[in-house]
């Protein structure tokens, strides 16, 4: 039995990533509170640049700072399973996975999960409409139904990827 694998978020690039959405969210106070004159949909932009950026910064924020806090990392790779703690707890057995890919939506990275038929099928079926209909986007876009977030780790999501598929190798030899 190898030991359990243990992934943070990186508390320096995520600092990074909510400095800059608290200052875009602050720009756009900046915006509506200056004195001039605005159309509507400068005003709406600034609105939606509060609420999109303001509330993703603090979203990230109290992300990094529970798992800081309560020392529980966003991974945990087992000899059987990956397990991760995002907004709620997330697990894929390596008996249902087919292979981890590396997924690149413009600057994002993610960890695609590619179930094997029957358990992706399965899958698909153990959620509701919307689910299901996120599900078939997701796998039309990316190849996967679902994808664990790797950017802002302290490690690089190639190196994530690798050592998943390299966990996953080791639970098939050992079957």
């Amino acid at each position: 039995m190898r030991e359990e694998i243990k992934i943070y978020r990186s508390v320096w690039r995520n600092a990074l990533l909510i400095l800059c959405c608290l200052a875009f969210a602050a720009g756009s106070v900046l915006i509506l509170l200056d004195g001039n004159e605005k159309p509507l949909m400068v005003i709406i932009a600034a609105w939606i640049g509060i609420l999109f950026f303001g509330l993703g910064g603090l979203f990230v924020a109290y992300l990094v700072l529970k798992e800081q806090l309560t020392r529980t990392p966003y991974l945990v790779i087992t000899d059987e399973k990956v397990i991760m703690n995002g907004e709620k707890l997330w697990e894929a057995s390596f008996a249902d996975v087919e292979i981890f890919f590396l997924i690149r939506v413009s600057t994002a990275r993610m960890i695609g999960v590619k179930y094997k038929k029957n358990i992706e099928a399965q899958r698909l079926d153990n959620v509701g409409q919307w689910g299901r209909a996120a599900r078939n986007f997701s796998l039309k876009l990316t190849g996967a139904q679902e994808s664990i977030a790797a950017v802002g780790l302290t490690v690089k999501p190639q190196v994530l990827c690798d050592l998943l598929n390299e966990r996953l190798e080791e639970f098939n030899r050992n079957k």
